[in-house]
């Protein structure tokens, strides 16, 4: 959070637009078929889905090119992969479900720097998860858990199993007298190298969790997330900037990644 807070500062200092609150809801075709950009939510819809005084249609973000950076399942990235059969050649996305919550800590129990990995308990042997635990300044501690969406037992609760985790000796002595001040949860890509889908396509390509570059053995994905980022803006900088016209799809990006 505070990495974003932090780079939307940079990106508006070099005079990039920035739309905080408004959710892309659908794409926007060409007469030639290639993505052109997308369409923005309505805006002034009751609750029942009649449209109120106040209603305004989405507006429509236009470029050449469009770089989806969703993160894990985005509803235009899955509608695009399937729109453009990126998938053909690659394994099947399987996923996983993260919670996480930030804790104020007592400073005698917090040690800045420190980090914990488990895996395991409290799920049991045919589920596949696990939790992480990280120490952060000035005396704050990041607690989650990440549970295999293809977990076999109906009755299984990903939030029940993260309240059973807290329960851990050693972790309540942690969070005793502590307060959560935050919290959230979200989906993981979990297949691997083997499931990134073809990147580019006609009008647009993917980057970070949209094409799943979560490396999971490792724990990490906001480095893959950022470079695969930069990667597509060089693309879109060279094929936009050169003397001949650029092609509708960028393949290079593919290559430079």
């Amino acid at each position: 959070g505070m990495l974003c807070r932090w780079l939307a500062e940079q990106a508006e200092a070099l005079e990039v637009e920035i739309y905080p609150g408004f959710a892309a809801d659908q794409p926007v075709f060409g007469e030639g078929g290639q993505l052109i950009g997308v369409q923005l939510s309505d805006v002034g819809i009751a609750k029942d889905g009649t449209k109120k005084d106040v209603f305004e249609p989405g507006m429509q973000l236009l470029g050449k090119q469009t770089i989806l950076a969703e993160g894990c399942r985005g509803s235009l990235s899955e509608a695009l992969m399937e729109h453009f059969n990126l998938r053909e050649n690659c394994a099947p996305q399987h996923y996983g479900l993260g919670i996480k919550e930030v804790w104020e800590v007592p400073e005698d129990v917090h040690v800045p720097g420190t980090v914990v990995h488990s895996v395991g308990w409290p799920l049991d042997q045919m589920t596949y998860g696990g939790s992480f635990i990280y120490h952060m300044k000035p005396n704050l501690v990041h607690i989650g858990m990440v549970v295999g969406l293809d977990y076999s037992n109906p009755y299984l609760s990903p939030y029940q199993e993260f309240q059973k985790l807290k329960k851990h000796p050693r972790i309540q002595s942690l969070l005793e007298g502590g307060k959560c001040i935050s919290y959230g949860a979200r989906c993981l890509n979990e297949g691997g190298i083997q499931a990134v889908p073809k990147l580019t396509f006609p009008g647009g390509m993917m980057a970070g969790c949209s094409a799943g570059f979560l490396n999971v053995p490792k724990i990490k994905g906001s480095h893959t997330a950022m470079k695969t980022g930069m990667l597509a803006g060089e693309a879109c900088a060279e094929a936009l900037l050169g003397e001949e016209a650029a092609p509708a799809e960028l393949t290079k990006y593919q290559d430079m990644v």
